[in-house]
């Protein structure tokens, strides 16, 4: 005998058997409205590799990129890696050589890593002494104490960057640990700003170098840190070092970017293929993403054979002064 219940549940399976291609099709998941982060950011990311760069994140700020073999990651389903928003992508870093100059780190413990309000430090200045980093600078307690912090920066089994204060010493107190320096209220100001990547562990001091600096933000892990001719110099290495890649043209100072999808300006490249290469190959390329159209301008370009783009671009300090 044929229910009214077989009936509902025959009605069902068959409901079921006509939407099965539009699911198979779509790859859609019960209960999953749209794609994973991770896999929509894979499928959109940009293979990047750079060598001889001095990357500026503003016009005050930047670092040495002597190399980074990576992909540049965007961060908002559905969209590309976007030049014009520095905020919608950021780079990770397989393997690569990175130098900051105490200018540079001074200008990112003022401008970005302390830039809060009620930050207890000031004034900050960093300088290399040997093989070690000095931090001077004010601190806010109460009163203001100048303070100096000397030791030498190393790599954590954690990919971060550790220095132990070895010397710390302030005009109007003796001072034996940091917390000493800092109290107990202060140091817990610093590490609840952790974002900042500045945390205080006992007398160390920790920074995160991909909290550090501004967007886009470099992810990796920190193998090894030297002092070398005047520069704080990091490597980083996953332990998954991908391929080279292989840019259209030959150059000394170049970014390359190949696969993905990428958008600059009006323009958006599929399977991206964009090299960029320095007019003046004398000394590193002076790149600034911020500005990377005005260097565009007062470059040229060339389409490849295999429908990629090269482009030629001076320095941005070479650009004469923005009329504003």
């Amino acid at each position: 005998m044929f229910s009214h219940l077989d009936a509902i549940r025959s009605r069902v399976a068959a409901v079921a058997l006509l939407c099965l291609p539009f699911i198979l099709d779509s790859g859609a998941v019960p209960g999953q409205t749209e794609p994973p982060r991770e896999a929509e950011g894979k499928s959109h990311a940009v293979e990047f590799e750079s060598r001889n760069l001095n990357f500026r994140f503003s016009e005050r700020l930047a670092v040495e990129i002597r190399y980074l073999r990576g992909r540049m990651v965007p961060l908002r389903a559905g969209e590309p890696v976007t030049f014009d928003d520095v905020a919608s992508f950021e780079i990770v870093a397989e393997s690569a050589v990175v130098a900051l100059t105490p200018s540079a780190l001074t200008t990112v413990l003022n401008d970005y890593a302390f830039a809060y309000e009620g930050a207890p430090l000031k004034d900050l200045k960093a300088d290399l002494i040997g093989d070690q980093l000095r931090i001077s600078g004010h601190l806010h307690k109460g009163v203001v104490l100048p303070f100096v912090l000397q030791g030498r920066p190393q790599a954590t089994p954690e990919g971060q960057i550790r220095m132990h204060a070895d010397k710390i010493s302030s005009v109007h107190l003796p001072v034996k640990s940091l917390l000493h320096l800092f109290g107990e209220d202060l140091a817990k100001l610093v590490n609840t700003n952790e974002a900042k990547g500045v945390r205080i562990d006992g007398d160390d001091i920790l920074l995160f170098p991909d909290r550090l600096l501004p967007a886009p933000h470099i992810h990796g892990k920190v193998t090894h840190v030297a002092v070398e001719n005047g520069r704080i110099v990091q490597t980083f290495g996953s332990g998954r070092p991908l391929r080279p890649l292989s840019p259209p043209r030959k150059a000394a100072n170049y970014v390359y970017h190949r696969g993905g999808e990428l958008r600059f300006g009006k323009l958006t490249m599929t399977d991206a293929d964009l090299e960029i290469i320095d007019l003046s190959p004398a000394d590193p390329f002076d790149f600034f993403l911020g500005q990377y159209n005005r260097q565009l301008v007062a470059g040229y370009s060339k389409n490849t054979p295999s429908h990629g783009l090269v482009v030629f671009m001076p320095d941005y300090h070479r650009l004469p002064a923005a009329r504003h």
